[in-house]
């Protein structure tokens, strides 16, 4: 029977995607659990495997069309089938949940081919770092990949210089005009791939949130007089980087607890009020901002969230995050001030109701008792949709946020 190659679920916020690239032409063979298909969309890239094995019969919809979730984009046909007259003339329709493709693994029970088994682990590893069972030389008994294969080819891998990646993009056009006082040139660029679905998300979001924004600053003299004396303890614990991002993300959760609109979000004439913390943390890409998720934040210390934020950085930067990694959160916090940025007015990541904007710390001149002294100063601004969060209710939040991180004693005592 036909397989229909099928738009699978990404998310719980991603109703559509782009068809990024077709691996496969019509006509060629195909193994069950090899990638056909890559389908793009602002969180992640997804590759959509065969969930049989046989001939790609029909290509339904072409690179760079956007499409719905559930959508049937091909097609695949086992041996000597053949598609009915007329099929895929018609515009691509809505496929049956059943045939929405599987991850891309291959398992025990398979089709039989004993050299394309894989063990847990080793589909785990493939899961982690994002790799085809078929591209692994094997070294098993009866042809199996085994534990040490994936890390073998993931060290060489890594060791390696990398290729460029294919894209769908149309080659740019540069055009340069003579005029009196000299020449212009222009390179022409399709708004395409990722970019072009970040576009849509930040004019969905614009469109969607009555967008307002509230201000205030941080004394961070004491959290930062604390880094600095227990910086590499710190790291050694994490296995990571400690930065001052966990620290934000605990004292958001706790204010998110006081002020529980600020992690809520509207459904149609309904307010959801979450009463879990999965944030959100802006990592910028060559690709476009991406946002990992940090889920049940309120229930892991500042080392555990550290550490999770730099694996999610990492893997966000290689392209290596699975869809449910950058999906659910209920509230984001994005940090302009590593790039020197001192104030900014980040767009609401829908379909949240608020988003944290960090910026650069500062020594500043600032009164305390009556003294001028230097203090270690940061700006933050909160952009908020005015529909649900009233000014004195943004304001607040905020505040408390701040209070928290000016007063870290209770965060550095359970840092742990």
């Amino acid at each position: 029977m036909p397989y229909p190659i099928v738009v699978p679920q990404m998310g719980e916020s991603v109703v559509e995607g782009t068809v990024g690239r077709w691996l496969k032409a019509e006509g060629e063979p195909i193994l069950k659990d090899e990638t056909v298909v890559e389908i793009m969309t602002d969180k992640v890239n997804v590759e959509i495997p065969a969930i049989e094995k046989g001939t790609l019969g029909k290509i339904l919809v072409p690179e760079g069309t956007v499409v719905s979730i559930g959508t049937e984009i091909g097609v695949i046909l086992g041996a000597g089938e053949s598609l009915p007259s007329g099929y895929g003339t018609t515009a691509p329709r809505p496929a049956v949940a059943a045939a929405i493709a599987a991850p891309v693994v291959a398992d025990d029970s398979g089709d039989g081919d004993s050299a394309r088994r894989s063990s847990p682990v080793v589909r785990r590893l493939l899961r982690e770092h994002n790799l085809r069972l078929e591209d692994i030389p094997a070294s098993g008994a009866g042809g199996r990949v085994t534990k040490e294969d994936v890390l073998n080819y993931v060290r060489a891998r890594q060791t390696a210089p990398s290729a460029p990646r294919p894209t769908t993009e149309k080659p740019r056009s540069v055009l340069t005009v003579p005029t009196a006082h000299g020449e212009e040139t222009i390179e022409r660029q399709p708004l395409a791939g990722v970019r072009k679905l970040i576009a849509d998300h930040m004019i969905k979001s614009q469109q969607t949130s009555a967008h307002v924004m509230t201000m205030d600053e941080i004394d961070l003299t004491l959290l930062v007089s604390a880094r600095e004396a227990r910086k590499e303890d710190w790291n050694h614990l994490a296995g990571a980087n400690v930065t001052y991002m966990p620290f934000f993300v605990k004292s958001a959760v706790a204010a998110l607890k006081e002020f529980p609109a600020v992690n809520a979000s509207i459904e149609g004439n309904e307010i959801l009020y979450r009463k879990y913390y999965h944030i959100g943390v802006a990592v910028a890409r060559d690709e476009g901002l991406i946002v990992p998720v940090v889920r049940f934040a309120d229930q892991k210390s500042i080392i555990q969230i550290a550490r999770e934020i730099a694996d999610l950085s990492e893997r966000a930067r290689r392209e290596q995050l699975v869809p449910d990694e950058v999906t659910g959160s209920t509230f984001t916090l994005t940090n302009a001030g590593m790039y020197g940025a001192l104030a900014s007015t980040p767009v609401i990541n829908q379909p949240e109701v608020a988003i944290l904007g960090m910026h650069k710390i500062q020594k500043r001149p600032v009164v305390r008792d009556g003294q001028i002294v230097i203090r270690d100063m940061m700006y933050v601004t909160l952009s908020f949709d005015h529909r649900l969060i009233d000014g004195h209710v943004a304001v607040q939040f905020l505040r408390r946020l701040c209070e928290r991180l000016e007063d870290p004693y209770e965060q550095l005592l359970t840092i742990g």
